[in-house]
């Protein structure tokens, strides 16, 4: 599983903060933290005023990366911040996040993923928004793939989010999602899966049981990574064992590494 780890989001109030506050230290400890709880990307957003996102989102980006091993997940719908923030990133990989099936969309954003040749999610949805329908889900999803295709992308370099909605608004969306999961890599080998997990529980009570138990059901329907919080232990725990339920952890060595680092929290 690879983990995208979520909490350097502008929409958060301390992440705001200390981003006005141009705070290097409280970031390099944010994404210090995520990295050692086992996160594979470090996504920075910066996005909470469009007047200073391109700025703001090219100062995170340099004031992190020299202090992590893992390279970061950049999470903009600004494709200026993203031209500016990528002149400075200095790692071999990078994920973009991300594009969606609008025609637009597609030719704004996939010259810059050939460009800097970046592992790119792809949302579900065109112009009338969110599909209510696998079948619907899946065409959109074919349009994601034949972009990439068309700009010469590999399609392992595409991460499909089918789109999570909150089960609050309708109790089939969790269903729908799982099943457009399952679909994709069935109908386009090497393409990968990522969802961002806690949309799920929005307006709903305990929202992390409701979040633990969507991993888990969604990693046992084949999903490749996760925006996630890796500092929830017991979310990350869920994780470990389902991965090794599903058998895809050899010889349970990262439950088993999990489990003597103190992290396997009951």
């Amino acid at each position: 599983m690879i983990i995208v780890a979520e909490r350097i989001n502008a929409t958060r109030k301390s992440i705001r903060e200390a981003l006005e506050k141009k705070d290097r230290e409280f970031f390099v400890h944010e994404a210090q933290k995520q990295e050692k709880a086992g996160a594979a990307f470090i996504d920075v957003n910066a996005g909470t005023e469009a007047t200073k996102e391109v700025a703001d989102l090219k100062w995170l980006v340099g004031s992190i990366q020299d202090d992590v091993e893992i390279p970061l997940c950049l999470d903009s719908a600004n494709d200026q911040a993203l031209e500016e923030a990528l002149t400075v990133y200095n790692k071999k990989e990078v994920m973009i996040n991300s594009f969606t099936a609008e025609e637009n969309r597609i030719k704004a954003l996939l010259p810059i993923v050939k460009k800097y040749d970046a592992l790119v999610v792809g949302l579900a949805m065109g112009e009338g928004g969110i599909p209510q329908s696998v079948e619907e889900r899946m065409k959109l999803v074919e349009t994601l793939v034949k972009a990439v295709d068309e700009y010469s992308i590999p399609r392992e370099h595409l991460f499909i989010d089918p789109l999570v909605v909150p089960i609050g608004t309708d109790q089939n969306q969790g269903r729908l999602f799982l099943e457009t999961l399952q679909a994709i890599p069935q109908t386009y080998p090497g393409v990968r899966t990522v969802c961002g997990l806690s949309n799920i529980s929005f307006g709903m009570p305990n929202r992390r049981l409701i979040n633990r138990s969507f991993l888990a059901l969604s990693i046992g329907f084949g999903l490749h990574a996760a925006i996630i919080d890796p500092l929830d232990d017991k979310l990350m725990g869920i994780l470990f064992a389902s991965e090794a339920l599903m058998g895809r952890d050899e010889y349970c060595m990262n439950y088993l590494t999990a489990f003597r680092a103190g992290r396997l929290n009951e």
